[in-house]
């Protein structure tokens, strides 16, 4: 394994002793503001008699700390900068560069150290070493030229050197860049050890929180799930990750009808508020009931509306429709069965309801219509002549509305079998088949499906439907728990 530093160079890198042989003026113990490039040409031209008093506080701490890491000899990459090459500069700022330090630096980093002469690299920033968009880019440049060269290593960036762009930069450039493999160090002069950031691993943590909430937005359940499994180690340091990836289970495998693996992964989150959060909201599902099914087609169609997954909203749609036409059966009266047991999803007509209700049924097969499967033709015929049966007919909206949504549900057998394209005008021009009627909705207006779906399921179960989509309400609960 490759370990690499970068150390900017700044002003307090080099530490001077009183007694070391220069001018004052250029000694930092007796001038604040002494010239560090008179500084570095002094010490380099009195090397001998200079090097007793010479330390390096800061970047030999954060050698020492890297070269703790098993592997290879740590390489060391300084850098300084020089802005001679520039007219803009004033003096002042030319005089504060650091390239007359960076030799200086490098010699101590050998000579105290340990680190082999052929292992330093220098970088100069020649721009203004203060501009944060000319830092971004200097580093960005160098910093994949090393990932490049170094796909293994491990970065360990001092950040405690040089100016504030130039800290920043190195920091969140190299967190970026490098991910995880990025190791933020501070050091203080003053502590004895580096003190190690976490920003790298922050920066790596607030992607794969930014991915999973770009899923949410599209409702992609599986894709924020195989993020959050597949970094949840790392993710476990910043937010709550076992309860967050049951969550997003959870919204998958209700999104596929798999009610009881998703009461049961509900069910099995350890931390009580989260867990209670959960199970609050999966609550409405625990009970399946072809009114609680069929309410849950509502929300799935709504999804695949919201998303622009057309196919998925007329198979949606189409699932509501039998759906629906099944529970106002029920509604009415009518029994099914399976296999001579009572079921209310059976393909058959149960034989005492059939005996009960002979007359309808002998008008129903002199009309061609044959009973001994259950369809949505069959179901659509029998709601129909139950409904004629009842004063004053309470159901002739919805069943009006619903046979308008049979139109748009019969679309799932075109795109099927014919590869038929579908689009938000195929559907607005489905369910408003007049053509005076398209005058008043633009193709935008297909949601109106989702709207005539309520409604049949509000007549169909005798209750309105109220309260936010449990999606949603899933959406809202991930949420928090990302921002923990």
């Amino acid at each position: 394994m490759t370990v690499l530093l970068i150390a900017n160079i700044g002003n307090r890198d080099v530490w001077v002793d009183e007694g070391a042989p220069i001018p004052g003026e250029v000694n930092p113990q007796w001038n604040k503001s002494a010239s560090r490039r008179a500084l570095g040409r002094a010490l380099q031209h009195e090397w001998a008699a200079c090097r007793p008093y010479l330390r390096l506080p800061i970047i030999g701490k954060a050698v020492d700390h890297a070269r703790g890491e098993p592997g290879p000899p740590v390489g060391v990459v300084l850098v300084s900068s020089d802005q001679s090459g520039r007219e803009d500069v004033s003096r002042h700022h030319l005089a504060q560069d650091t390239c007359e330090l960076a030799p200086v630096v490098e010699r101590l980093l050998i000579e105290r150290h340990g680190i082999a002469a052929e292992a330093i690299t220098h970088w100069t920033v020649t721009g203004n070493p203060a501009d944060y968009g000319g830092m971004q880019a200097f580093f960005r440049q160098h910093l994949s030229a090393l990932r490049e060269e170094h796909p293994q290593a491990t970065l360990y960036l001092e950040v405690s050197g040089g100016t504030p762009a130039m800290t920043s930069m190195l920091l969140t450039v190299g967190a970026q860049i490098f991910g995880l493999d990025a190791r933020p160090l501070y050091v203080s002069e003053h502590e004895e050890r580096p003190f190690p950031l976490d920003l790298g691993r922050r920066m790596v943590a607030d992607s794969l929180i930014r991915t999973v909430k770009a899923n949410l937005d599209i409702y992609a359940y599986h894709a924020a799930a195989q993020t959050a499994r597949h970094n949840l180690a790392l993710l476990r340091e910043f937010v709550p990750a076992d309860p967050l990836l049951a969550a997003l289970e959870y919204a998958r495998q209700r999104r596929n009808f798999d009610f009881k693996e998703a009461w049961e992964t509900s069910a099995s989150i350890a931390d009580l508020e989260w867990g209670r959060r959960l199970r609050g909201i999966a609550a409405d599902a625990q009970e399946l009931t072809p009114a609680t099914l069929l309410r849950e087609s509502i929300f799935s169609a709504r999804l695949a509306y919201e998303t622009g997954n057309l196919f998925d909203f007329v198979v949606r749609v189409f699932q509501f429709v039998e759906g629906a036409w099944r529970t106002l059966a029920l509604k009415l009266g009518v029994q099914f069965e399976h296999n001579g047991k009572p079921n209310p999803y059976g393909k058959e007509l149960a034989a005492q309801w059939v005996q009960d209700h002979q007359s309808l049924i002998d008008g129903l097969v002199q009309d061609g219509v044959r009973l001994e499967t259950v369809n949505r033709y069959v179901l659509d015929r029998l709601v129909s002549a139950l409904h004629e049966q009842i004063e004053g007919q309470p159901y002739q909206e919805a069943l009006a509305v619903l046979r308008r949504l049979e139109q748009v549900g019969d679309l799932r057998n075109r795109v099927v079998h014919q590869y038929h394209r579908i689009t938000l005008e195929l559907l607005r021009d489905t369910y408003y088949a007049k053509k005076r009627e398209r005058k008043h909705h633009p193709p935008e207006d297909a949601i109106d499906i989702v709207q005539a779906m309520k409604a049949v399921w509000s007549t169909a179960t005798g209750q309105p439907l109220v309260g936010p989509n449990p999606y949603d309400a899933i959406n809202h609960l991930i949420l928090d728990m990302l921002a923990q």
